[in-house]
């Protein structure tokens, strides 16, 4: 029997109506979750209403912000990095040891975002040109920075005492920390780069269709290699804030861990790990919501082990919520009836 033009539409409306409320999901989850996080302290956690809390919220959330602005748009790419904690460690390492030996820190600063920048590189041109996995390569990267880190410092912790250096994290502006307007800077400068730049508009063509990307004369490779980059020297940037602000450099702590809280925040954020629309401001949330469990934990005596779990669960949530697997059966039903409708033959009986 024939499909009436009155199921077909109805099957439209159906099918356009979950799209949407995944649509939804996805840009406006993460402020949910944080809405219900902030409810959840504000009823639990002693004097969680606080300006300490608030200055602690954003020192927390700096270093994260950093590297998963950079984490966004390898994502968006269909990419994966686990190895930019690694990349703090080994950036932050060298600067603090070239800052030990007097070096001009506007040097030691260059060397280490230059160092991270073309470990990034390294991982982009490997990625696209060799075909390797990023998460393979990654990890092999991760064992191996880190390594190199400890071998820089014979495995020693390097303290910092250069005023300069100190200043990078340190400097505040009455109650304003230095820390607010690198937040402001990396959240406003990729937001426009996502939103408002060809770069950006290449990076979603990227993320949802490779091939049809490069057939629209889009140099994939390029962009692939440059958001690597890209990460590699917001990674030492971040490794350098963190150092600064703790004024020494373990380089077996430095950065670890930083990769899940990293992945977590874009997830969270609506950036889909499969690629497509980098979504810059879901990301900043995310943020947020990965250092607000942590103070959650912290404040509360809980054991630091629950806001791993957490993070995990929240990951998994986001994952399961991006893949549609709530409207999977619908969407797979109707295609099916559209692609015979498009055929132009259903079985009459």
């Amino acid at each position: 029997m024939r499909i009436s033009n009155e199921e077909t539409g109805m099957m439209n409306n159906q099918s356009a109506k979950a799209l949407k409320r995944s649509e939804f999901a996805k840009k406006y989850g993460a402020i949910m979750v944080f809405a219900i996080l902030l409810m959840v302290n504000i009823i639990v956690t002693p004097n969680f209403i606080s300006s300490i809390t608030i200055y602690n919220l954003i020192i927390h959330s700096t270093t994260v912000v950093c590297i998963a602005m950079g984490m966004t748009f390898v994502i968006a790419v269909a990419g994966i990095d686990i190895s930019v904690g690694a990349t703090m460690s080994l950036c932050a390492t060298v600067t603090a040891i070239m800052a030990e030996n007097e070096y001009p820190i506007v040097l030691c600063v260059f060397i280490g975002l230059l160092l991270g920048g073309g470990v990034g590189a390294f991982i982009g041109v490997m990625t696209v040109k060799y075909t390797i996995q990023p998460m393979v390569l990654t990890l092999a990267m991760m064992i191996i920075l880190r390594s190199a880190a400890r071998m820089v410092s014979n495995a020693k912790t390097v303290q910092i005492v250069d005023p300069n250096f100190l200043g990078i994290s340190g400097t505040s502006f009455g109650e304003i920390p230095i820390q607010l307007i690198y937040i402001l800077v990396f959240t406003i400068s990729f937001f426009v780069l996502a939103e408002h730049t060809v770069f950006g508009k290449s990076v979603e063509a990227i993320g949802n269709n490779i091939t049809a990307a490069k057939l629209s004369g889009i140099f994939s490779d390029r962009i692939v290699v440059f958001v690597y980059l890209l990460l590699g020297a917001l990674s030492a940037l971040a490794g350098i804030m963190a150092v600064s602000r703790m004024q020494n450099c373990n380089p077996s702590s430095v950065g670890s861990g930083i990769e899940l809280e990293a992945i977590a925040a874009v997830v969270i954020g609506g950036t889909s790990m499969s690629g497509g629309k980098p979504r810059v401001m879901g990301t900043l949330v995310g943020c947020f919501i990965m250092s607000i469990i942590t103070m959650m934990v912290n404040m509360n005596g809980i054991d630091t082990a629950w806001s791993m779990l957490l993070e995990a669960a929240i990951i998994i949530i986001a994952v399961y919520i991006q893949s549609g697997k709530g409207t999977s059966v619908k969407k797979v039903k109707y295609q099916k009836a559209y692609d015979k409708i498009a055929g132009g033959l259903i079985d009459e009986k």
